[in-house]
């Protein structure tokens, strides 16, 4: 049932995602003011932006609820053993895109959570500086940050979460439902 739930709020994201890319711009200059216009300028923009926050965070809570269900009961184990893999990977691109959404307002807290960020992934050992500039696509935080995030948010991580998805259904359907364990 919480996969179910997960499902539908991430077809509710796509679609105000969708809607909320006609009103940003991934710049410096206009990604904070666009936030700002669509608060206080747009048409039921407030409802749009603010279905697609609320409906992350109960993305993110459904999916962890999803994962707990499956653990508890035991779903994981042979033969759906690969498919709890793929659970799992789908769960960390929901954070990544909770993640990812939160640093594009452009605001005092995006500009501190892409600082802090990278900060922690130029602590990585051996890949750390490499890792900090991978995501920064620069040395310092700026508009190549923000456009990496746009990108990643909007296209990449959607698409990985689109095809583990439909791998994920077809696991399930081939495993013999969502039962329990066998």
């Amino acid at each position: 049932m919480h996969g179910g739930i997960t499902f539908f709020l991430f077809l509710v994201e796509t679609i105000t995602g969708v809607l909320l890319m006609f009103y940003y711009r991934p710049t410096l200059q206009w990604a904070y003011h666009d936030m700002l216009a669509l608060r206080d300028v747009v048409s039921f923009g407030p409802v749009l932006r603010n279905l697609h926050r609320w409906g992350a965070h109960a993305m993110v809570i459904a999916a962890w609820l999803h994962m707990l269900r499956v653990f508890l009961t035991g779903s994981y184990k042979p033969p759906r053993e690969f498919n709890w893999v793929v659970g799992v990977a789908l769960l960390v691109l929901t954070l990544l895109l909770s993640f990812t959404g939160y640093l594009l307002p452009w605001d005092q807290l995006s500009m501190w959570a892409v600082t802090v960020s990278s900060n922690m992934a130029q602590a990585a050992p051996l890949v750390g500086s490499d890792s900090r500039f991978v995501l920064l696509g620069a040395r310092r935080v700026g508009e190549e940050a923000l456009n990496r995030f746009y990108v990643l948010h909007c296209v990449a991580i959607p698409l990985a979460a689109g095809l583990l998805m439909a791998l994920h259904f077809w696991r399930i359907r081939k495993d013999g439902g969502i039962s329990g364990p066998l």
